[in-house]
């Protein structure tokens, strides 16, 4: 299903496909906004089995609030520390289900946690919205590696981070972020906003390519 995805062309009003520049060239890195053109990716995250486990981690029933695919092909960037919590304006708190299509390890650019610092809610931030650096170091981080199908939940709280893939394997991760369902349905006010900032950022001159609301992602522009 992964693959189909990746496989559509790009479009403005539908999906969002986002690319990077490699040593291998030209990288899709990152699909959001893709359940409603997936038949068989909403019946797996809206029902079942992963949206029931984060109904019972939030001790409510749970609603899909974003989903994303990061694919971290071989050479693709990584991402600097940081809270997802920064970027979702909608919502007290928010779960993000991770699902390893690929194996995760160290090598291809796996997620790695400060273990425990979600409990310590909002950490302070630099202007990019991410972890100012004595902050990060001030943490410890643990490697989540993953074999393929594994899954995990953290919290949108967590603060996390990831190192470029240097192993010829790709890394793809799905990743579906749920809010508590007495909050309502917060998806679509989330990418309606989402696509507004978007089109307002105007990336500088050699700045990476901004596929996200924070500037967490070390990648490279296509046009570099």
């Amino acid at each position: 299903m992964v693959d189909d995805v990746a496989a559509w062309p790009t479009t403005d009003d539908r999906w969002h496909h986002y690319h990077e520049q490699t040593e291998h060239g030209p990288a899709l890195t990152r699909t959001e906004n893709f359940l409603p053109y997936h038949e068989g990716l909403r019946n797996l995250l809206t029902a079942g089995t992963l949206v029931d486990a984060v109904g019972q981690l939030f001790g409510e029933p749970a609603r899909v609030f974003k989903e994303k695919i990061n694919y971290k092909l071989p050479g693709g960037a990584g991402f600097a520390p940081h809270q997802d919590a920064r970027a979702y304006a909608y919502g007290s708190h928010h779960i993000t289900c991770l699902v390893a299509i690929d194996a995760n390890h160290v090598d291809n650019g796996c997620l790695w946690f400060a273990p425990a610092q979600h409990r310590r809610g909002l950490l302070d931030t630099d202007d990019t919205g991410c972890l100012p650096r004595e902050v990060a170091a001030s943490l410890t981080w643990r490697p989540a590696t993953m074999a393929p199908g594994g899954v995990a939940f953290f919290s949108s709280f967590a603060p996390h981070k990831s190192d470029a893939n240097d192993s010829p394997q790709a890394r793809r991760s799905l990743y579906v972020t749920y809010s508590p369902g007495s909050e309502g349905d917060l998806r679509r006010a989330y990418y309606s906003d989402r696509a507004k900032t978007m089109s307002e950022h105007e990336p500088g001159d050699g700045a990476p390519p901004r596929i996200s609301t924070i500037g967490h992602f070390q990648g490279r522009d296509v046009s570099s």
